[in-house]
C-alpha cells in the first residue's frame, strides 16, 4: 500500500506544493514518512523533529487542515482511504521553511505573562486533590496546536489558549505568590475574555489539556473589572 503526500515546500514568500509517494509500513507515523523522504528522495525537505515520542511537541505540523504531532498520528487510516494527504505548516506562526515554523514569539509572550512559579520557599505539601486539579495544565508540551488552530488568534493582542492554560496551574499552585497579578496581565494585555469559547483547541490538543475549560475556569476568578478576587 502506498500513500501520496502533497507537502507544502518554501517560505510566506515563496510556496509551492510537492507530491511525494511513500510506501506504507506496518506502524508508520507521518514523521516517519518525513523521515523517508528525506533520507531516500529529497535531502532539502525541511520539518522538526526530536523525541519521536509525544512528548516535547516539537513535530507538531498540519495534516489535512489539522494540527497533529506527526510523530503520533498513523499514516493507514489515511492511506486506507486511497486520497492524498496534505501537509502544510502549523497556521497563525511565520515559516521559516517547508514545514518548520518560528515559534520565538511564543518564548515572548510565555516571558510577558510569567509562566513560572515564582516566589517559592520553604516545603509545601501538594494534597493529591489539588495535584490532580492542576495536572491537565501542567501537561502541556508547548507544541502549539492551540495556538495554530484557534480562530481568534487572527486578533494580534489575543495571547492564546496555550498562555492561558499555562496560567491556569499558577493560581492553583499553592508555591506560587504571583498568581493574580499574572491574571490581571493575563486579562488586560492577554485578552483573555476575548475567547470564543469554540473549544477548537480542545479539540486538537494531542495531550488532552483542554485549554478552553481552563480559560473559563480562569474567568471564574475575575470580577468584570478584571481585577483579581481574594
Amino acid at each position: 500500500m502506498k500513500l501520496k503526500l502533497k507537502v507544502k515546500r518554501g517560505n510566506d514568500s515563496e510556496v509551492r506544493y510537492d507530491t511525494f509517494e511513500v510506501e506504507v509500513q506496518e506502524g508508520m507515523t507521518f514523521l516517519r514518512a518525513l523521515q523517508m523522504i528525506k533520507e531516500d528522495v529529497d535531502p532539502t525537505l525541511t520539518f522538526r523533529q526530536f523525541c519521536r515520542a509525544g512528548i516535547c511537541g516539537t513535530c507538531a505540523i498540519t495534516i489535512n487542515g489539522f494540527p497533529k504531532l506527526s510523530c503520533r498520528e498513523q499514516v493507514l487510516p489515511y492511506a486506507m482511504m486511497g486520497e492524498e494527504v496534505v501537509l502544510e505548516p502549523l497556521d497563525r506562526f511565520p515559516v521559516i521553511r517547508d514545514l518548520a515554523v518560528d515559534s520565538s514569539q511564543m518564548i515572548t509572550e510565555m516571558k510577558k505573562l510569567r509562566t513560572w512559579i515564582s516566589g517559592f520557599s520553604g516545603d509545601v505539601r501538594i494534597p493529591p486533590e489539588l495535584s490532580k486539579k492542576i495536572e491537565r495544565s501542567a501537561d502541556c508540551i508547548l507544541c502549539l496546536a492551540c495556538q495554530s488552530h484557534c480562530p481568534q488568534m487572527l486578533e494580534e493582542d489575543y495571547a492564546g489558549p496555550l498562555y492561558f492554560a499555562k496560567l491556569y496551574r499558577f493560581l492553583e499552585d499553592p508555591r506560587d505568590d504571583e498568581g493574580l497579578m499574572r491574571l490581571k496581565v493575563a486579562v488586560e494585555e492577554g485578552n483573555l475574555y476575548h475567547c470564543l469559547s469554540c473549544n477548537k483547541c480542545n479539540n486538537v490538543c494531542p495531550k488532552e489539556v483542554e485549554p478552553a475549560t481552563l480559560i473559563r475556569e480562569l474567568m471564574t476568578y475575575t470580577d468584570i473589572d478584571g481585577k483579581g478576587k481574594e
